[in-house]
């Protein structure tokens, strides 16, 4: 058929499927440089992916129809691509939106005899397509399930910021329909590794011409090809491993995906192997604590963060502060089995979870790292370097990378009491002294928030010093529900910030503007000093609330008007 001139051939329909839309929409391209039609109205190019999705809108707002139509209302999961927690997806009712889909074919045949489309919804509806269509023909990619999940958490989309479970069971469901629809239909299908893309262009080109009828056009494909879409992985990534380790079944059907592929991953990707066993370190320098409430599905990509730094003469302390999702719990339970060591405790708060995982620790430098959070490699060593040349200081910090809601750095600043007495500057990551916890008692376990602010002004209070190491030390994870987006809420922030004052009264006294001071100061001389004192208290509390009302106002405009900054200039350069 490669040889018959395109006004002879017979319309055929080219479906590209597969969970990962950066690997379909790089498939997609090439196959557009090939001959396919891919549509007239396609999704538009964004900051995610410059070339464009190449998704008919059309196309993609039917499929979304179909799954809306046949799950239930109300349904908990991601009903836009047809997955929910608990009820499953009924395909026996498709019978009804079969005249839509012929039609939306017929239009697209019309138009020219080689086309196509591509959504990842409609991995989901292969048989019904390929009983609408004659002799169509499917292209399937897939990805590794750690690198797909990490994919899904850079996505705008709220759903999977609040939900991380559910990028495993979405990648299996998905991935088991592109399994089991080509083991039937090898003939008539491509199933490859988006990975193994860039360097199999040519064997690529050839099994399209071979499997999906393509004519053979004189043409290369390497510039077709943007790499910079794809995450990159370590050839050998902890991630992988720890993935293993915590859901086998979806290590069980990767390798069922690379044996049947036409395409398997390349050499040097990463395939899964087991971790090794985690052995304990007899006289660890830094100890990591790790506190988790049901996140352990974060929590993975956290401790593979710390595998990645390559971390020397560490120990590394998981603490479960009374988890009771199960399937965190069972999260919890693998990794154990893995070699983590796990202490499980009653749900009594971070700075409570915190302090159970230093007191068990014997590292003489500490390191909190919040269950969805990432160390950067270099961090630690250069802030136990700098500990140990400097006796004075006692903490190390840095500023951050952020990553999901958001992308960006944000640069850290040296301590300055001047500053911290009205925002908290310096993240829980940071690395300091055992002895330094010891002298403060530790964490105050009745805050619920604003701990790791609280436990900097105490230390500062104790007269311990504090070093700015310049780079990223760590990645944040900015989240819908994260503890510092509750801490902020106005009844909470309000109490939490009383208690802040109520223990720094004298110290967050000296930082007040030098008018206020002198207030209190001649009230002293004028009024008893039981009243005297009274009168100064409320002063204090009086201003620190309203300045730091004021001063949260004004990051949140400042917030908001930088998106709307940003929202503008995008939509300027569509």
């Amino acid at each position: 058929m490669s040889g018959i001139p395109s006004d002879q051939q017979p319309s055929r329909a080219v479906i590209i499927a597969g969970m990962h839309r950066s690997g379909t929409s790089l498939t997609a391209g090439l196959l557009r440089r090939l001959g396919v039609h891919l549509g007239e109205r396609l999704i538009p190019a964004d900051d995610w992916n410059r070339h464009g999705y190449h998704e008919d809108a059309e196309l993609v707002s039917f499929h979304g129809q179909i799954f809306r139509a046949l799950l239930p209302t109300g349904t908990r999961g991601h009903v836009d691509w047809g997955w929910s927690e608990s009820v499953p997806l009924d395909l026996s009712g498709l019978e009804r939106f079969r005249r839509t889909a012929l039609r939306l074919a017929s239009a697209r045949a019309a138009r020219s005899p080689s086309w196509g489309f591509k959504d990842p919804r409609a991995t989901l509806l292969l048989d019904f397509w390929d009983s609408c269509l004659r002799d169509a023909r499917f292209v399937f990619v897939y990805r590794a399930p750690w690198l797909v999940a990490d994919s899904m958490q850079r996505l705008r989309a709220d759903l999977f910021r609040r939900h991380p479970e559910y990028a495993i069971p979405i990648w299996t469901r998905y991935n088991r329909c592109l399994l089991d629809f080509h083991r039937r239909n090898r003939e008539r299908s491509l199933l490859l590794n988006i990975d193994a893309l860039p360097e199999a262009l040519v064997a690529f080109k050839a099994l399209a011409v071979e499997r999906l009828g393509l004519r053979h056009l004189p043409i290369e494909l390497g510039s077709g090809v943007d790499v910079a879409l794809l995450s990159r992985s370590l050839a050998h990534d902890p991630l992988a491993g720890l993935t293993r380790a915590v859901h086998p079944e979806c290590h069980q059907l990767y390798a069922e995906l690379e044996a049947a592929a036409d395409l398997p991953g390349p050499r040097g990707c990463p395939t899964g192997a087991p971790n090794p066993i985690r052995q304990p370190v007899a006289h660890p320098v830094l100890s990591v604590i790790v506190p988790t409430h049901n996140d352990a599905t974060l929590l993975v990509d956290a401790l593979a963060s710390l595998e990645r730094a390559e971390l020397r003469d560490a120990e590394v302390i998981v603490v479960d502060d009374g988890s009771t999702d199960p399937e965190c719990r069972r999260i919890l339970a693998s990794l154990r089995a893995s070699g983590q060591r796990i202490l499980h405790t009653p749900n009594r708060g971070l700075a409570a979870a915190r302090n159970t995982g230093i007191a068990a620790a014997t590292g003489r430098y500490l390191l909190p790292l919040d269950a969805d959070n990432r160390l950067l490699p270099g961090f630690v060593e250069t802030a136990a370097a700098i500990l140990d040349s400097n006796p004075a200081v006692g903490v190390v910090h840095s500023g951050w990378r952020t990553f999901g809601g958001q992308n960006g750095v944000v640069h850290g600043r040296p301590f300055r009491i001047n500053k911290m007495a009205y925002c908290n500057e310096i993240d829980a990551c940071a690395v300091f002294r055992r002895s330094l916890w010891a002298d403060l008692g530790g964490y105050h376990e009745t805050m619920t928030g604003f701990e790791d602010w609280e436990f900097w002004l105490h230390a500062h209070a104790r007269n311990w010093g504090f070093e700015l190491v310049t780079e990223p030390g760590f990645e944040y994870r900015v989240r819908p529900e994260s503890l510092v987006r509750r801490s902020n809420q106005l009844g909470t922030r309000h109490r939490l910030r009383q208690q802040i004052l109520e223990r720094h009264a004298d110290l967050l006294r000296e930082q007040m503007p030098g008018a206020l001071r002198w207030c209190c100061a001649e009230v002293f001389t004028l009024l008893p000093a039981r009243i005297a004192e009274r009168w100064e208290r409320a002063l204090i509390q009086i201003w620190y609330h309203l300045a730091w009302e004021i001063f949260h106002f004004a990051l949140d405009l400042v917030h908001v008007r930088s998106r709307t900054v940003v929202t503008r200039l995008r939509d300027l350069y569509k």
